[in-house]
């Protein structure tokens, strides 16, 4: 039973015993009396029934006041300072209590202040020595931690579910959106991709693409293959291609313990993606035989790689291409030759069985070809016109046999490809209109290139693109409502609007953040201001700060709502007073065709219920109580910054009360006064 209720049931139960007593006391006082003396007494009460009833009303009004005097002076304040202490034990060691109450009261105030005093210090004094002790291996975490974020290839580490534990810069520069529009370059509006710790591999990288490189893998484990890794090719928001080597992560008993990601840019932005695909092989096992004859698999068939020319085996394919086929090839070749390591035998086989199905498909019988040097990768470009090559194609030519070779067996073309780790798609040509080209990428054999070498710098703490402690976390398996509230990861937003009204207001900014692993992201933000195509209030303005001006060609919410859905996809959404800006959301859901369904909670209920003793939740005062500086207020961003603050010290005071659980936080923040606001 809660204080308060305790105090309100003795207070009742005391007043009916008293009454009780007083009517006991006057029914034998009044069957003693003589009948000649009641009348009299009975005269007398009705002469002056006035004052009778004065008095009556007079004492038990006095009562009253007695029992309000021990409440605000004695209950109160006891209530007070449990929750004051909560606090400080669990969130703000600076806080210190100040109440109103009696003498008695504040004398115990003070000792639990300079109580307070010396905890804090001793806090400090071990909070220090835990710093101490944890800075070498802090140290480690932060060398590698530079180490990673300065390599030349994008690196993405996930557990076998697909949640994203680590990734550098270079894997955020080719695989997430963050342009700045033309309008306003000081205002970053995210147009694409989102990756981030906590999120799925998924929201990069087509699903389909992962999951098959996994199921290669997890069957090359069963097999024992002494690499099991896989490798497939993507197109990069930008329209750039990407190599994405998938690398296991094993465990003892080498089961799959989650899988890294290794991403190379093996493309300049020359081409818009119409089918992209790798060699079939390389993401599943070869069938053993083919049509009754006996055919090799990756495993079983060896073929001799030597530093090759690939411009010779180009031309090699074009004269046999002209010879047998009456296909013309037009060659464009570098000044500088282009090596890779090869068997030119069967890649030549494979070179023109590649070019005779396209011209079979496409009905073309001019080429033009040229081969490139990128970096590490040598690539050919097949280019005719017309429409490319669709997947479906490439998937079948990849199963036909081109060439027997003796001793080995018949070799179908992603043997071949597999073997000099080519891959290979169709696509559109960005600058030549109407045109096609089919590109295949083989490793380069040239000798290693002086590149310059930049000194890597030591992070002084852990930086935002990994959390090494997600690596020893295991997958959220349970229901969300039942998962701990230290293990969710939230999105804290907030809205700034023209008014308060949801029905005729508009939406004019979205600030949001993510907390993942119990830290705030401050890099992982949505910063966005909204064109409300109306205009601003004078009194509006007064509060945000936001002039007509700044919105101008800004994004409308219809586009700017779908983007933020995105951004908080399988979080929990949190929000101060967050009633307000759901309904904001509600309203506008038929223009925006996005439905906010994920659970929410709101730090103004979850105050009220850590501290119910006090009658102030505004964002101000929880912050206040907890220690934190907001840094601007009223502004969406800085006000979801806070909030996200308060929402990491809140949940070690939720586990004091004994709410663990999000269906524990929900429920207990339903039952609060404030949880009848409506809008």
């Amino acid at each position: 039973m809660k204080q308060y209720n305790k105090f309100y049931f003795i207070a009742v139960l005391s007043t009916a015993i008293l009454l009780l007593n007083f009517l006991i006391l006057g029914y034998f006082f009044w069957v003693q009396l003589a009948l000649e003396t009641r009348t009299i007494l009975q005269q007398m009460i009705e002469d002056n029934i006035i004052y009778f009833l004065v008095s009556v009303t007079l004492g038990l009004g006095g009562w009253g006041l007695c029992l309000h005097g021990i409440r605000k002076l004695h209950i109160l304040p006891t209530i007070k300072i449990a929750d004051e202490l909560l606090v400080i034990h669990s969130a703000n060691p600076s806080h210190r209590i100040d109440i109103d109450a009696g003498s008695d009261i504040k004398r115990l105030v003070c000792l639990i202040n300079e109580g307070a005093d010396r905890y804090q210090f001793l806090k400090r004094s071990i909070d220090d020595k835990i710093r101490l002790a944890g800075e070498e291996l802090e140290q480690e975490k932060n060398i590698l931690s530079s180490i990673i974020s300065c390599l030349s290839e994008g690196i993405i580490v996930c557990n076998p579910a697909g949640t994203i534990l680590l990734f550098n810069k270079k894997a955020q520069e080719y695989l997430a959106c963050n342009e700045k529009t033309k309008i306003d370059s000081q205002l970053e509006i995210l147009t694409g991709q989102f990756i981030g710790l906590g999120r799925n591999i998924s929201c990069v990288i087509n699903s389909m693409q992962v999951n098959r490189a996994i199921a290669e893998i997890t069957e090359r484990l069963t097999q024992s293959v002494e690499n099991p890794g896989a490798c497939f090719a993507v197109v990069g928001p930008y329209g750039h291609f990407l190599r994405v080597e998938v690398v296991p992560i094993l465990s003892y008993v080498r089961e799959l313990a989650g899988f890294i990601l290794k991403i190379n840019n093996i493309t300049q932005t020359n081409f818009i993606q119409s089918s992209l695909i790798m060699p079939h092989g390389m993401l599943s096992a070869i069938d053993n035989t083919m049509a009754g004859e006996q055919t090799s698999s990756p495993s079983d068939f060896d073929l001799p790689l030597i530093p090759t020319n690939i411009q010779n085996v180009l031309e090699i394919v074009k004269n046999g291409l002209e010879e047998q086929q009456g296909i013309t090839i037009r060659l464009a070749m570098q000044d500088n030759p282009a090596w890779i390591y090869a068997d030119s035998h069967c890649l030549t086989f494979a070179m023109i069985f590649l070019v005779d199905q396209i011209g079979k498909a496409t009905g073309i019988s001019t080429f033009d070809c040229l081969a490139e040097i990128e970096t590490d990768y040598v690539h050919v470009d097949i280019i005719w016109t017309g429409m490319p090559v669709s997947n479906n194609a490439l998937d079948e030519w990849n199963e036909h046999i081109v060439l027997r070779e003796k001793g080995i067996g018949y070799l179908k073309l992603n043997d071949i490809f597999l073997k000099h780790e080519a891959e290979c798609w169709s696509s559109l040509l960005h600058k030549s209109p109407g045109k096609s080209c089919l590109r295949v990428f083989f490793p380069s054999a040239e000798p290693f290139r002086f590149r310059s070498i930049l000194p890597i710098t030591l992070t002084t703490s852990r930086p935002e693109y990994y959390d090494f402690d997600l690596l020893n976390r295991q997958d959220s398996s349970p229901a969300l409502q039942e998962q701990l509230l230290s293990n969710i990861t939230y999105t804290v937003l907030d809205t700034e609007t023209t008014g308060l009204d949801p029905l005729t207001d508009e939406i004019i900014s979205i600030g949001a953040v993510r907390i993942v692993n119990g830290r705030l992201l401050k890099k992982e933000i949505f910063n966005v201001l909204v064109d409300p195509q109306r205009e601003l209030p004078q009194e509006s303005i007064k509060i945000h700060g936001i002039r007509p001006e700044m919105l101008q060609g800004q994004p409308t919410i219809d586009k700017v709502l779908p983007l933020f859905y995105q951004f908080t996809e399988n979080t929990v959404l949190v929000g101060h007073n967050v009633a307000f800006d759901m309904r904001m959301f509600q309203v506008k859901e038929f223009i925006s065709s996005v439905k906010f369904t994920q659970p929410v909670l709101d730090t103004m209920l979850l105050s009220a219920v850590i501290n119910p003793s006090h009658g102030h939740h505004s964002l101000e005062a929880i912050s206040d109580r907890l220690g934190i500086t907001i840094t601007g207020r009223h502004t969406a961003l800085g006000d979801a910054l806070a909030t996200a603050e308060i929402l990491i010290k809140c949940i070690p005071l939720l586990a004091r009360v004994g709410l663990l659980t999000l269906n524990d936080a929900l429920q207990a923040s339903r039952k609060t006064r404030y949880a009848r606001t409506t809008y």
